[in-house]
């Protein structure tokens, strides 16, 4: 079977993915996907890399012969001592890379790929490069391709989302050990990048790490500077300690504070870590990113207003602060895939299937001799692969969208009454009729009977996940990264498990909805699953039952919804335990607002609360038929 993979070896973390002919998926390198970019002799004096790595026995009771962030020494002449053999650092960075080809390798029957794209930062200049090419050399790896990291994490963000031809994205990689700025353009063959890129040597995860430590140690009056790292037992605390801190930043990003036990030799202490000390620590940091960002639009000759979103890529990106910091600053959307870490390895491995025919593009990384591979085999589409999704993705649009900028959130016009209100709610409607584009072709598969994807570990096109409340009626979206979202009351995150977690906290009213965006897709004609007896699926998890009513509601022009009362079927459901919910489309028509279209449908699935009330909510589709189900939700158990 022909495939190629994509290679992003990270100062941190080293990751792959997969390109055959059925789509492009991450490599299972390890339990988390990605192995730690490490490596110390083994025993028999051979390299261990990746997990091997990490787990071996060097890695407790003898830090010093493990190499980290051998990346960031790539063209340093100086070697690198590991018990008693040099190493360059491009060695390592060979050994990582061959032990990665032979894991993928073995996972698909033995044969080695048809292709292979290296990625390297977009910074590096010619002489970087060149010691970059003693990499693969080292490994045995005769014919690659290069990219740069930011065009890699945007061809695989332009798999997600369609972009459109000419529309200018700006690229913000802060990873484990450097930051890269780049904006680029998209063409039809690729990516331009526009201006000079720019980064940040030693500006990453890893130094954030470092500052993280030195805060614990200052509360801790210096006991972890004072550890020897020569001695046995002071070693394995400081490897303990390096972990935990690096843990710990991450927990950060979802946790707004953490208690931290600290193993030293005179025994355990507990030390309180909160998101604001982090964020103190790292903002002059993140402040310099910032700049770099403004002197890299500004070398592109264009002007911030010109840069339709910015793009995170890089683990570090997660960060809340981050997305605070750049939205602010910028006021564009901030966009980032489900996972940072793999954003380039996935976008990596998209390259190999247009290796055999390449385009030529202004200002491009130019490759090197690809592998040859068999014509039969090779994917012969220039189109973006599908990402795999338990459900078909949806299909572009073929109408133009109108060029408006789209309120997400108005208040509900006086007059509209909804028969289901037992008490006086107030929910944000998500579109007016002016600014609304009419129906386009139906997202997802045209077939009869195929479900419609509305979220599934993200939101399926041409979905896009948000939160509203009275205090932020413009709508704030859903960080697609695993970090916390929140909007007045209602916090919302990726569980990482396919998962969308949901809290209301009573404080005040607020809802969590996908809706359609302009450009890609508009309002979707969904009156087929209304016609065929078709519900709302999805599965739940109740954490907290709520304590005041709930409404589910399904929108389309302004002042067009059409709404139920669901307040008993969520205190119903068995705290803890999944439980798949099917609510019929005809309980939403018999409680229909004015105007109601069901071929203009742009809000699929509305949550809102004024009370407190906390879910987890999965697999969120729609599915002709299901109403007729034995299990499918009575209208008359609603409320």
């Amino acid at each position: 079977m022909w495939y190629g993979v994509g290679i992003d070896l990270g100062t941190s973390f080293t990751s792959a993915a997969v390109a055959t002919p059925t789509g492009v998926r991450m490599a299972t390198l390890s339990p988390d996907i990605v192995v730690p970019s490490m490596a110390t002799p083994g025993p028999d004096g051979t390299l261990l890399t990746g997990l091997a790595a990490a787990n071996s026995r060097n890695a407790t009771t003898n830090p010093a012969l493990l190499a980290r962030g051998f990346k960031r020494r790539l063209g340093d002449p100086t070697r690198l001592m590991l018990g008693g053999a040099s190493y360059t650092p491009a060695a390592l960075m060979a050994a990582q890379l061959r032990d990665v080809l032979t894991h993928i390798s073995t996972a698909y029957g033995g044969g080695p790929p048809a292709t292979i794209t290296l990625t390297c930062p977009a910074i590096w200049g010619p002489y970087r490069r060149e010691q970059f090419a003693e990499v693969p050399r080292l490994a045995g790896i005769p014919h690659y391709q290069l990219v740069t990291e930011p065009e890699a994490a945007a061809t695989h963000y332009t798999n997600e989302r369609r972009l459109g031809n000419g529309e200018i994205i700006a690229v913000y990689d802060l990873g484990g050990g450097t930051f890269d700025t780049t904006i680029l353009r998209v063409q039809p063959h690729g990516m331009e990048i526009l201006g000079t890129p720019e980064g940040i040597e030693h500006m990453g995860g890893i130094d954030f790490d470092d500052t993280l430590r030195a805060h614990l140690d200052d509360k801790l009056d210096g006991a972890i500077s004072t550890l020897d790292p020569e001695d046995p037992t002071h070693a394995t605390a400081l490897a303990t300690i390096h972990t935990l801190t690096t843990h710990a930043k991450e927990q950060l990003s979802a946790e707004p504070d953490l208690t931290l036990t600290i193993p030293l030799p005179t025994g355990n202490h507990e030390v309180y870590v909160s998101r604001q000390d982090l964020n103190n620590m790292i903002r002059p940091s993140l402040q310099l990113t910032i700049e770099a960002l403004h002197r890299t639009i500004t070398s592109a000759g264009i002007h911030a207003d010109d840069v339709s979103a910015i793009l995170l890529a890089g683990g570090s990106s997660r960060i809340p602060l981050i997305h605070q910091t750049l939205s602010h600053e910028f006021n564009k959307p901030i966009r980032a895939a489900l996972h940072p870490k793999h954003t380039v390895a996935l976008g990596a491995a998209t390259t190999t299937t247009r290796a055999a025919k390449p385009q030529p593009s202004n200002n491009r990384v130019t490759p090197t001799e690809i592998i040859p591979v068999t014509p039969t085999e090779i994917i012969t589409t220039t189109a973006t692969p599908p990402t795999i999704r338990t459900f078909p993705p949806a299909l572009p649009s073929t109408t133009p969208p109108k060029k408006t900028r789209k309120k997400w959130l108005i208040p509900l016009a006086a007059g509209i009454t909804v028969i289901t209100v037992v008490a006086a709610i107030t929910t944000y409607v998500t579109a007016s009729s002016a600014e609304t584009p009419g129906p386009e072709p139906i997202a997802g598969s045209t077939q009869p009977g195929e479900p419609l994807p509305v979220f599934d570990g993200m939101a399926a096109k041409p979905w896009v996940g948000l939160i509203g409340s009275e205090q932020g009626r413009t709508g704030t979206e859903i960080w697609t990264n695993g970090a916390q979202t929140k909007e007045g009351p209602v916090t919302v995150r990726l569980d990482g498990m396919g998962g969308l977690k949901m809290n209301w906290s009573g404080q005040g009213s607020g809802q969590v909805y996908f809706q359609s965006q302009p450009g890609s897709g508009g309002n979707q004609d969904l009156s087929r699953y209304f016609d065929d007896n078709g519900a709302i699926v999805f599965d739940a998890t109740l954490h907290r039952p709520p304590s005041s009513t709930v409404s589910m509601e399904v929108h389309c022009t302004s002042p067009c919804r059409a709404k139920v009362t669901a307040t008993n079927l969520f205190k119903r459901l068995p705290a803890g335990k999944p439980v798949t919910v099917k609510l019929p489309l005809r309980c939403f028509v018999e409680n229909r607002a004015e105007q109601w279209d069901p071929a203009a449908i742009n809000t699929p699935w509305l949550v809102y609360t004024d009370g407190s009330f906390g879910m987890t909510v999965s697999k969120v589709r729609w599915e002709a038929g299901a109403a007729n189900d034995p299990d499918a939700t009575r209208c008359d158990q609603l409320s």
